[in-house]
């Protein structure tokens, strides 16, 4: 695969010094939590007798708010979407939220990027309180400056918490990137007038060609390579 570098992408100003801040998204970026996520939604589906779904639909649920992947999928209602939300919280909570890994390399990237003065922010679609309670469980939250998810109605999209996360920081948007793995990612990064690095190792697109729609500065396949474009202009 060929991966993006700052002289051949179209988008922003890759890998300069003014980045002052790094925001990672977590669900598929910092984080596989494919295990314990699809372990709730099979389980919500089958408590609320839904018809199962293929294993590829079931992925696009890792990441956005469940309830909005509900309501999607199957047609509910207000109503049977938050009956139903509310069986997966109960589950995933007490049963699945710790059921997930950091990718290879990732703790190390983290690390290096503190070290070299970084202000490192959280900015995803999971609960709150969720995504503060996984990242402390697995040491990550060592290495934030902010941790900052959705709210518990599941009402916020990503350039709010974006716009949350980069206030808690105190940085402007040209002063930081957005690292994701899914459209949810470069669609926020866009609208907050941020640059993007994009993952092709999370639940999007694995190719970089499919990441041109979104103007990333770079295409990352591991972690090592995000630190890797990150020194390139320093």
């Amino acid at each position: 695969m060929t991966i993006h570098t700052a002289s051949n992408t179209s988008g922003g100003s890759a890998g300069q010094a003014r980045y002052r801040g790094v925001i990672f998204d977590l669900d598929g970026t910092l984080m596989d939590t494919a295990e314990g996520v699809l372990a709730s939604v099979r389980y919500t589906t089958e408590q609320m007798g839904y018809p199962p779904l293929s294993e590829a639909i079931m992925r696009t649920f890792i990441g956005p708010p469940v309830k909005h992947s509900l309501i999607r999928h199957y047609g509910l209602n207000e109503e049977e979407a938050n009956a139903a939300t509310e069986v997966f919280r109960n589950r995933y909570k007490d049963h699945d939220l710790l059921k997930a890994a950091p990718y290879d390399g990732m703790m190390d990237l983290l690390k290096k990027l503190k070290q070299e003065g970084y202000l490192i922010g959280v900015a995803t679609l999971k609960r709150e309180d969720y995504a503060i309670t996984l990242l402390n469980h697995y040491g990550i939250s060592d290495y934030c400056d902010c941790i900052c998810g959705s709210d518990f109605a599941s009402k916020m999209l990503k350039i709010d918490v974006l716009h949350k996360c980069m206030d808690q920081l105190g940085l402007p948007a040209s002063e930081a990137v957005l690292i994701g793995d899914t459209s949810s990612d470069g669609n926020g990064a866009a609208k907050a007038k941020m640059d993007f690095i994009a993952v092709t190792y999370g639940f999007g697109p694995s190719l970089a060609a499919d990441w041109a729609e979104f103007h990333p500065v770079f295409v990352a396949e591991t972690p090592c390579e995000i630190g890797d474009f990150l020194d390139s202009g320093r």
